[in-house]
């Protein structure tokens, strides 16, 4: 098991986790297809896919290398890190080398690919000088398309996560996350990229490594807190109900969506509420109001879950559950599926609508779903 894979069969299975992953790499698909519509608006305005992926992930790793790390050793468990992180890296590169091809391609029309809605005119995530220079920026994930470029952040987190385990084997969990908030506060002071990938203009390592890190925390420690969990459950059931409800509605009253009069009560006007999001939400910086916000409503989202895990099981476990627990097949396949929607005639300035949009959206997720449950290329590509 490693980010955006799978725990394994004999891996401890947490439902409510893998429903969350689900609904996190759903809207990412989603997101990612990047058609105006109504399923759009919706899931954006509800959570980040990209926060939850990291989070969640390291909470996996935490859970099953840390018993690992534990039940066979260092050694062992380092090596089966390092060779995930490997497997995450080969396969990474042959996307990034196939989408290449297809960039080449006369005739195709790739730059749905090669630079997100949010990246200036003009630019090309694979305009290198030169052959040389092109397979240099393939192999240390430098190219590649945007959709993709998390993945080198979460390579070089698993590659790292031996040396996390290695100090909480050591009851060493305040200093680790004491580092980590110091890496977090020298990263969003320091203008640098550490890396070479394409991830670090998006998911700087230094500052989105403390999602990780407390994730991996949680996940190492995960029967000592719950058992202090147990203790207060009601209480704190209801006020992470609470924080969550608070956090969702003030989320939605920023975009516009459900207007409670905080424009009035602040003196903030639509350019206001445009400059305080650009100030305090961007993805970048992980600033504390957009953690705070989005990590109550996904913590909400996943106390939710588990409470009432077998209604969610029910109704929403034949959605989610495949496509969490197979989310780094999904996130390859997903790249090829907003190429293919770019390519496809009529779905240019507008496409066909909100409701339109949607229903392309929704064939797309169908597809993934349908490849999951029927293991399409399961022998070839990485779950």
């Amino acid at each position: 098991m490693g980010p955006l894979g799978t725990a394994g069969a004999g891996a401890e299975r947490d439902l409510a986790l893998d429903l969350l992953r689900g609904l996190a790499i759903l809207i990412l698909v989603v997101n990612h297809i990047h058609l105006e519509s109504a399923l759009e608006y919706g899931t954006a305005s509800l959570l980040s896919a990209a926060e939850v992926l990291v989070a969640v992930s390291g909470v996996v790793a935490g859970m099953v290398f840390g018993r690992r790390w534990l039940s066979l050793g260092a050694a062992v468990t380092s090596r089966m890190l390092l060779a995930r992180a490997r497997k995450l890296y080969v396969a990474t590169v042959c996307v990034i080398a196939v989408v290449g091809v297809l960039v080449a391609l006369p005739g195709v029309d790739t730059s749905v690919m090669t630079a997100s809605p949010r990246m200036e005119a003009g630019t090309d995530l694979y305009a290198y000088e030169g052959g040389a220079r092109t397979i240099v920026a393939v192999v240390t994930l430098e190219a590649g398309p945007w959709q993709f470029s998390i993945l080198g952040l979460f390579i070089v987190l698993l590659a790292l996560t031996p040396a996390v385990l290695f100090a909480f084997a050591r009851g060493l969990w305040l200093p680790v996350l004491g580092v980590s908030w110091a890496l977090f506060a020298l990263g969003r002071t320091w203008d640098v990229d550490l890396l070479p990938t394409q991830s670090e203009r998006a998911f700087p390592l230094l500052v989105w490594q403390v999602l990780f890190t407390h994730g991996l925390a949680v996940g190492f420690y995960r029967h000592r807190l719950a058992a202090l969990i147990s203790r207060y459950r009601r209480p704190l059931t209801a006020g992470v109900a609470i924080v969550a409800l608070a956090a969702l509605v003030f989320k939605l009253e920023i975009e516009g969506l459900v207007p409670l009069g905080l424009d009035r009560l602040l003196g903030y006007g639509p350019i206001d509420w445009a400059l305080w999001q650009d100030a305090h939400f961007d993805k970048t910086t992980l600033d504390a109001a957009r953690m705070a916000v989005l990590g109550a409503i996904g913590f909400g989202l996943y106390a939710g879950f588990r409470a009432y895990q077998a209604h969610a099981e029910r109704f929403l476990g034949w959605l989610l559950l495949p496509l969490g627990r197979n989310s780094f097949y999904v996130f390859i396949m997903h790249v090829f599926i907003c190429l293919g929607v770019a390519l496809m005639p009529g779905l240019g300035a507008g496409g066909l609508g909100l409701i339109g949009n949607a229903v392309v959206e929704i064939a797309c997720l169908a597809l993934l779903w349908v490849m999951v449950t029927r293991r399409f290329l399961f022998s070839v590509v990485p779950r």
